[in-house]
């Protein structure tokens, strides 16, 4: 099982159904294949299959209804593995508080 960095929303946490869903599934196949490479990669010139469908604004308990979070293309890019294990590396450690949530370490690196 992968395992997935959140924020302290734990977005994975009630997010799953989402990413289940078929308006999921039917929205990130359309959206690489109308993008079939890799949105960071090409921004460097370089030429990378897309893999998967990547949330900028990832999904929270705050805003998992927004379905301009959800499914709007100015919220998803398409990504190449390596580009997406880069985005998700940021989240290098995690906590929980007393409930549970998982505390936000997360560096944008806008500081």
């Amino acid at each position: 099982m992968k395992k997935y960095y959140g924020n302290k929303n734990g977005a994975r946490n009630f997010a799953r159904k989402f990413y289940s869903s078929k308006s999921w599934r039917t929205k990130s196949s359309a959206y690489r294949m109308e993008h079939p490479l890799c949105e960071r990669c090409l921004k460097h010139g370089i030429y990378t299959k897309s893999t998967c469908v990547h949330h900028k604004e990832h999904i929270s308990r705050m805003n998992q209804y927004d379905w301009n979070i959800l499914l709007g293309d100015d919220n998803l890019e398409a990504l190449c593995d390596d580009c997406h294990a880069k985005v998700h590396a940021k989240y290098t450690s995690y906590e929980f508080d007393e409930d549970g949530t998982l505390i936000d370490n997360y560096d944008d690196g806008n500081d």
